[in-house]
């Protein structure tokens, strides 16, 4: 059975991976995950595997799936929270209290179960903060305990470590069997995550280079084409790779984000050299 991955994230690929991946990924027991986000295709690798984040919130996320009981003591704080069911002001509390601690001691497992709850709880489950911490509104969502169980046990019986890194300071040799799977920001987008730009797209294709000249076997999904921008660089390096091209639109999220446009034309593709 196939799994999202323990919270939602942008750019999550759990669609991507059960329609186009899956094949690919089962012939091999584990995944060296960079650019990891919720890492739905390290949690459905047989054999586990590493990966990496520079997002410290989401490096929390997953390490606290190793909390014992952890969707237990989710739930506890929900019914503490939420004795009237869900509404923004309770939401608010627990968001307050949170902050409160983050603030003083930053990221520790006491503060956990909080986290991953905000997060369920929030407007499209954003990983968000400012200097003042946690800054997503209330989103009106349900809680999922079970979702958390699933990838807690997951996380501990496979064996998955999730690390604080960038992607080519992650040491795959760790996991020599493993196929690197790359989801890195896209270049062929209005809105740029994290200042990822031209340069670092340069670097990451020539670190993709060097996978391939050492013997290292990886898929790369990406986009050539997004929102009216295209992707000119990947577009001259893939040739020397497998590659399957896949018509996707993004209209579900601009549909809840009035700002953004409707745009039908993107190309999402997957490179590897299987």
């Amino acid at each position: 059975m196939e799994i999202k991955g323990p919270f939602s994230y942008s750019g999550n690929k759990y669609k991507i991976y059960k329609a186009h991946l899956k094949p690919i990924f089962d012939e091999f027991d584990q995944v060296i995950e960079p650019f990891a986000g919720s890492a739905p295709i390290l949690y459905n690798a047989r054999g586990g595997g590493i990966g990496s984040d520079t997002n410290k919130a989401v490096v929390f996320m997953h390490n606290s799936l190793k909390i014992d009981e952890i969707d237990k003591k989710m739930e506890e704080i929900y019914h503490f929270y939420f004795k009237n069911g869900l509404n923004k002001d309770s939401y608010m509390e627990l968001r307050s209290f949170f902050n409160e601690k983050w603030g003083i001691f930053g990221f520790f497992d006491e503060i956990a179960p909080h986290f991953l709850l905000l997060c369920q709880l929030s407007f499209n489950s954003l990983v968000r903060f400012s200097k003042n911490g946690y800054n997503v509104p209330f989103g009106m969502k349900k809680p999922d305990f079970n979702r958390i169980l699933a990838h807690s046990n997951i996380s501990k019986s496979r064996n998955i470590t999730i690390i604080e890194s960038e992607y080519d300071k992650l040491d795959i040799s760790l996991c020599e069997n493993a196929i690197i799977y790359l989801d890195p920001p896209y270049i062929a987008s209005k809105y740029q995550y994290n200042g990822w730009n031209v340069e670092d797209e340069v670097k990451l294709l020539d670190y993709i280079d060097n996978l391939d000249k050492i013997g290292r076997k990886f898929v790369l999904s990406n986009t050539l084409y997004h929102r009216g921008v295209k992707n000119e660089h990947l577009n001259d390096w893939i040739s020397k790779y497998n590659v399957k091209y896949i018509d996707k639109n993004y209209n579900a999220w601009s549909a809840a984000v009035k700002s953004v446009k409707n745009d039908y034309k993107t190309c999402e593709i997957i490179v590897n050299n299987l």
